[in-house]
């Protein structure tokens, strides 16, 4: 339905990924609402952050590595800035689970299998520890997760995004357009043009 690509790679990421483009930080439109998200470290970028409160979220999911207590204080953050409700997903991940990856690849790397193996712990040692929790337009936390693997659910009423804009909305009444613009490049970045059209890198 949609797709995002994190627009800078964080530290070693930077070893694999390149960096994603503008036509990519959009929130799509659902029967219920609509529904954002933005990647780990993106989250502290003020701009990305302003660029999806324009498009104003009902709900934003932030993704994170694991919810550790900066990611849920930056996750509640954003719900009370953009006055949305935010599902703020952790993963979990044990040792085994990355051996157990690595092997449904069906490939033959033994160098590298060994190089997993030899992280240390033991097998049910969580590596990525969840967290995740539901967070309300007023930064309470509606529903958290433990150091588990867990469905969360909270009951919610959209009609308290619009009440909390009433108050804060940071893309209307307090965002001071007459002093401050942002212009989003929504294009395909490509680095080949041919008269066929872009060619995606």
């Amino acid at each position: 339905m949609n797709l995002h690509r994190k627009l800078t790679p964080t530290y070693t990421e930077r070893l694999l990924w390149g960096v994603g483009d503008g036509s990519t930080l959009r929130a799509m439109d659902t029967p219920v609402g609509t529904v954002g998200g933005l990647i780990c470290w993106e989250h502290w970028m003020p701009l990305a952050r302003a660029a999806m409160h324009a498009q104003h979220e009902l709900l934003h999911v932030a993704q994170w590595p694991w919810v550790r207590e900066i990611h849920q204080i930056c996750s509640r953050q954003y719900a009370f800035e953009a006055q949305c409700f935010v599902a703020a997903s952790g993963c979990v991940m044990r040792r085994e689970d990355v051996l157990a990856g690595f092997d449904s690849l069906n490939v033959t790397e033994p160098a590298a299998r060994e190089i997993l193996a030899s992280m240390p712990g033991s097998d049910d040692e969580l590596m990525l520890r969840g967290g995740s929790c539901l967070i309300g337009p007023d930064a309470t936390v509606l529903a958290a997760a433990d150091q588990d693997e867990a469905v969360l659910a909270a009951e919610v009423t959209p009609d308290a995004v619009i009440e909390g804009r009433m108050y804060l909305d940071t893309d209307g009444h307090y965002s001071r357009p007459d002093i401050f613009t942002l212009h989003v490049e929504t294009e395909p970045q490509v680095n080949v043009a041919t008269p066929e059209g872009p060619q995606e890198s």
